[in-house]
């Protein structure tokens, strides 16, 4: 975890707004690395403040005091006229305070009332909790289904069960939200095609009618037939997926992209970044196999690889791809190496439905690298932001990025 990302939980932690999953994720981190030298820095910069602050009281931080300067360790303390600590017992008295933090995280001293979390672990379902009116809260699962007819079901206000039936493929919302495909393909001779698509701040996941598994991020739509009857399995992205394939050695499976650009897989999971405001578009591997091809050449991808190609159609292969990152907004999180203001803000557009407008040209100088749930509202995401000197003004759906 990076100082930015530290200093933001312990800020919401002493602000008393943290919520249980940030509280996880902190109380983690520092059982772990209760020495390391920046979390000494930030508890010292957090006490102080909150002493100054009066936010702890008396009582509250006589206990604290005691947890962390024990008797054992009292001889060893030496103090000049102005009571100001030694050096190396500042050491010492740093570490025990993180220590002792560390507990008091982790069990509470009794003075946090934390709201309830914004992801339920079972589902993954996102739950809005809105800080203030005028604040953004997450978006959660959305999507439009369009039939071959042209008629569209709002997925997220259907009612759970069978939605429609087109020749032998019934169309099924299960009762985890999730939309489902049971094709009887005998008899069946006319190869009839759904769109699935989500809007700004809308997630959805689907079986197709091969048993394939597909995951839709915000923005995105993907267009299928609703049995497949040819030697090809082929569907059409646009936006973001992942993608989980049945194998069938007799039928490869193909996504087609908006630039002509191809996959093509037996059995595998991987996930395709190809929305059109990106400088690239980005095929990442997690298991299996996959050829991609540009109108030009097949390029072989195997685990752990991600394909990137520019707007000129050229392919690039990086060996070692950040996995976890590119994956992280299916798993409920947003998640940065490195990328800039412009890049993050992007990702925050599509998943809070928001317009975000730049005085002036975006700085690509701050970089930032992190891990922050997807279910906080907009405010917890800029406040993250802002501790590298970014500033903002939202104006209704409209964000402002100011010097």
């Amino acid at each position: 975890m990076l100082p930015e990302r530290l200093q933001i939980l312990m800020e919401l932690y002493f602000d008393k707004s943290i919520n249980e999953v940030e509280l996880h994720e902190l109380s983690q981190w520092v059982t772990i690395h209760a020495n390391d030298e920046t979390l000494l820095q930030l508890l010292e910069q957090q006490w102080h403040k909150q002493q100054a602050l009066h936010t702890l009281s008396d009582a509250e931080s006589e206990r604290i005091i005691a947890a962390i300067i024990t008797p054992s360790s009292s001889n060893q303390i030496t103090q000049s006229g102005d009571n100001v600590l030694s050096i190396n017992t500042r050491v010492i008295w740093l570490k025990r305070l993180a220590v002792a933090a560390s507990v008091l995280i982790i069990f509470s001293i009794g003075y946090f009332n934390l709201k309830p979390s914004n992801i339920s672990p079972s589902t993954n379902s996102i739950v809005a909790v809105p800080v203030n009116k005028s604040d953004i809260p997450p978006g959660g699962q959305k999507a439009l289904l369009t039939l071959s007819d042209g008629s569209q079901i709002v997925l997220d206000s259907a009612s759970n069960g069978l939605l429609s039936q087109q020749g032998g493929t019934k169309v099924i919302k299960l009762a985890n939200g999730q939309l489902q495909y049971a094709a009887n393909t005998l008899g069946s001779t006319e190869t009839v095609y759904n769109t699935m698509s989500t809007p700004p701040g809308g997630q959805y996941q689907l079986t197709l009618p091969d048993g394939s598994k597909v995951w839709l991020n915000a923005s995105s739509s993907i267009h299928y037939p609703t049995a497949f009857l040819e030697k090809e399995r082929r569907v059409t992205i646009t936006g973001e997926a992942y993608f989980e394939i049945a194998k069938n050695a007799n039928k490869p499976f193909i996504v087609k992209i908006y630039n002509g650009a191809e996959v093509k897989v037996l059995g595998t999971h991987f996930n395709i970044k190809t929305y059109t405001d990106e400088d690239e578009i980005k095929t990442t591997l997690l298991e299996g196999s996959i050829n991609i091809y540009n109108g030009l050449k097949n390029n072989l991808l195997l685990p752990g690889n991600q394909a990137k190609i520019d707007k000129s159609g050229a392919i690039k292969v990086q060996a070692d791809a950040d996995l976890e990152e590119a994956v992280a907004w299916k798993n409920g999180n947003f998640q940065f190496n490195s990328a800039d203001v412009a890049a993050v803000l992007r990702q925050a557009a599509r998943w809070y439905n928001i317009e975000v407008v730049y005085a002036g040209k975006p700085s690509t100088e701050n970089r930032f690298t992190g891990k922050i749930p997807m279910a906080v509202n907009l405010s917890r995401l800029l406040k993250w932001l802002e501790y590298s000197d970014v500033h903002f003004k939202l104006e209704g759906k409209k964000l402002i990025v100011t010097p």
